[in-house]
């Protein structure tokens, strides 16, 4: 039988570390022995404690885009699609809240590398639902800011609910729901011409 994958013990345990505490604050021998594993690993797969954080953030940036990949749901109300997207969204980040949260803890940081990653992977999800919408490239600058800003309230309101787990999920996908509405129409307000039309704004609430 095959052992186990050390390099994905060290993901795991750093991604655990790395959500409890800054990234200054934690030592690779601290990782090394909650993963279980020899110290001498991470040197061996990473080079170091910043290629074990960026290996971190990667791998639960790919699970995040892997979940994201998943066929939406067929039929059915464009309203009732959204929120089923919204629910499959926040139901995988409770499966997967230490590297969500890692995740977002480094993207909010200092370095250059991991917010590129957390940049490019919020604009990925909100391609997709514009891709949903029946909106081309190039996005026009009010629809770009406004989805920009809402995928930054959905992560926020995330974050929140993994670290407190106080408001069902339902309330969070409602919310997340009638805030895009929202952003899209002060988009269309903004610009007339940019987004999706407004018939289609009225079918998501």
């Amino acid at each position: 039988m095959a052992g186990p994958d050390r390099r994905a013990l060290l993901i795991d345990a750093a991604a655990g570390l790395f959500t409890e505490r800054a990234y200054d604050e934690v030592t690779t021998g601290e990782i090394a022995r909650r993963a279980g594993v020899a110290y001498g690993l991470i040197a061996h797969h990473f080079g170091n404690k910043r290629g074990l954080y960026l290996a971190t953030i990667r791998a639960a940036a790919d699970r995040l885009r892997a979940a994201h990949e998943t066929p939406p749901a067929e039929g059915g109300a464009p309203a009732a699609r959204l929120r089923d997207a919204l629910d499959r969204h926040i139901a995988f980040m409770e499966d997967n809240a230490a590297g969500f949260l890692a995740l977002m803890r480094g993207g909010n940081g200092s370095d250059p590398e991991v917010r590129g990653i957390v940049e490019d992977l919020r604009w990925q999800g909100a391609r997709r639902l514009l891709d949903a919408f029946g909106v081309a490239e190039p996005v026009r600058p009010a629809l770009r800011t406004a989805m920009r800003g809402w995928v930054g309230y959905l992560d926020e309101i995330v974050i929140d609910h993994l670290r407190h787990r106080d408001l069902p999920r339902e309330t969070l996908v409602a919310s997340a729901a009638a805030t895009l509405v929202a952003a899209l129409r002060a988009a269309r307000t903004a610009d007339p011409h940019g987004g999706p039309a407004l018939e289609l704004i009225g079918l998501l609430e």
